[in-house]
């Protein structure tokens, strides 16, 4: 949850200006929940910044609005707040209160981008009185809306990832399959189409699935994050506010003298032009490397490099630089018979990329023949022949003031005589000098087999895409030793 908590922390301050765009339907939205909660007592969940509780709370008799986000809550107790309402910080998925206790639940554009949306339909329906009604307004997703699908794939670019996407009817299949009859519906216009709607508790015969077990084990999902972090897309989207921002303001302060005022105008103008195109080149890279987006450049790299990897029975294998544990897996379930080992240091750079989530993603995979461990490319652990295949991915680039080439010397360095090795990175000369005589060298050595293969020719990728997403250059670099 920590994860999540952070993407909610970090936009708390804007979220409210971010959702000026769907007013019109949200003020519709409030008339319907005023109708609904008029003398209730009543329970928000997911209410971020009080959006929905601080317009609608002086028509119940009571309203606890909660969220996990503290900042949110934070954001939310600003300003007016009605005498009737409360803030609180709660997990959807474990709420504090007592079986029965509210007349009406409201949770709204939140279950499509809970991990297990099911487990918290669960606690509402624990907390809610028998004769309650679930307000469950939510984002849906219609492919005819060209408008609505490109915010939704901004949104997935800047970290607010979509768990679920449902059209009308898809959304309504969840709500029943989980115990719930939808009693009214009504799409309301906005950015993302917006589906209000009303429940009470379907009877047996009305169930057409079985429910939710909510003490059934929850396996993670696989996330081997993105190469291109969400916080790079934010602190670029966030710049490029603040500095069209501070260009638009200084251009209307007549206060400062326009020789003074329109340069520096200009000049923040020009960074925030700078930034957007920052943000939008970012924004492009997070889709095509993304393992949820269409493109899905990043798995097509991971699995066309671990093809390269065989390993003998019982054997084992490394993977250096190994980040979220993409490749190792990938080798991992290649070789079922075999062990890998994955290795990274994972500095503050890639914050987001550590152990827990390798080992994580390792048991989402069903993968029980990897493990993970702190380790240093520059100067690995292990004596020499330690591994039968060694492994690597677009790693050696990202270390500044090391010989390339002695960095590839030092990886086959722990590869036993007959291993397989296929190391894939940014071999441009420039970064690693002449690696067609890198390659003689291996063979002069006694490697029985040594091969540079250029990936950006239609391997892994076009030329276009290795120009336009930095990755001009990209070289596999395979053989057996």
């Amino acid at each position: 949850m920590k994860s999540e908590t952070a993407v909610w922390d970090f936009y708390a301050p804007v979220y409210n200006i971010f959702m000026r765009s769907n007013r019109k339907a949200y003020e519709q939205m409030y008339e319907k929940i005023r109708k609904v909660i008029a003398g209730k007592n009543v329970l928000e969940i997911a209410a971020g910044t009080g959006l929905i509780s601080k317009n609608t709370a002086s028509s119940a008799k009571s309203y606890i609005a909660t969220d996990f986000s503290g900042k949110m809550l934070r954001q939310a107790g600003k300003g007016y707040v009605p005498d009737n309402l409360t803030f609180q910080r709660e997990d959807a998925s474990f709420l504090s209160f007592d079986d029965s206790t509210f007349d009406v639940v409201i949770i709204a554009n939140a279950l499509h981008v809970i991990p297990f949306p099911e487990k918290v339909l669960k606690e509402i329906d624990r907390v809610l009185k028998p004769e309650g009604v679930l307000i469950a307004p939510n984002f849906i997703h219609d492919n005819t809306q060209i408008v609505s699908g490109a915010m939704s794939k901004l949104l997935s670019a800047a970290g607010i990832t979509f768990e679920a996407k449902w059209d009308e009817n898809g959304y309504r299949g969840f709500l029943e399959e989980n115990g719930w009859k939808v009693t009214y519906d009504e799409r309301l216009k906005a950015t993302i189409p917006l589906m209000y709607v009303q429940c009470g508790r379907a009877s047996e015969a009305e169930l057409r699935y079985e429910t939710f077990d909510p003490f059934e084990k929850y396996y993670p999902r696989v996330n081997y994050k993105n190469w291109v972090p969400n916080g790079m897309i934010a602190a670029f989207c966030a710049g490029t506010g603040v500095l069209a921002a501070g260009a638009v303001g200084l251009s209307l302060a007549k206060s400062i003298k326009p020789a003074i005022r329109k340069p520096a105008a200009a000049l923040l103008a020009v960074g925030a032009a700078g930034l957007g195109a920052a943000a939008a080149w970012s924004i492009f890279a997070h889709e095509k490397f993304s393992y949820k987006g269409d493109r899905k450049l990043s798995k097509q790299i991971v699995e066309g490099t671990a093809k390269h990897i065989r390993l003998p029975e019982n054997g084992t294998g490394l993977d250096v630089g190994c980040g979220s544990g993409a490749l190792t897996i990938a080798c991992a379930k290649r070789n079922p018979g075999a062990k890998m080992v994955g290795i990274d240091r994972w500095g503050a750079e890639y914050a987001s990329f550590n152990k827990e989530l390798c080992e994580m993603n390792a048991e989402a995979e069903g993968a029980e023949n990897v493990r993970f461990m702190q380790g240093n490319a520059v100067s690995l652990d292990f004596p020499d022949e330690t591994f039968d295949a060694v492994t690597s991915n677009y790693v050696y680039h990202n270390i500044s003031g090391v010989n390339k080439q002695e960095l590839l010397l030092e990886t086959l360095r722990v590869l036993k005589k007959g291993g397989t090795f296929a190391i894939h990175d940014i071999m441009s000369p420039g970064r690693y000098g002449d690696m067609q005589a890198f390659v003689e060298q291996l063979k002069e050595m006694g490697y029985e087999k040594a091969d540079l293969i250029d990936t950006t020719g239609g391997l892994f990728m076009t030329k276009w895409e290795a120009a336009i997403l930095g990755l001009s250059g990209s070289m596999l670099l395979t053989g057996v030793k």
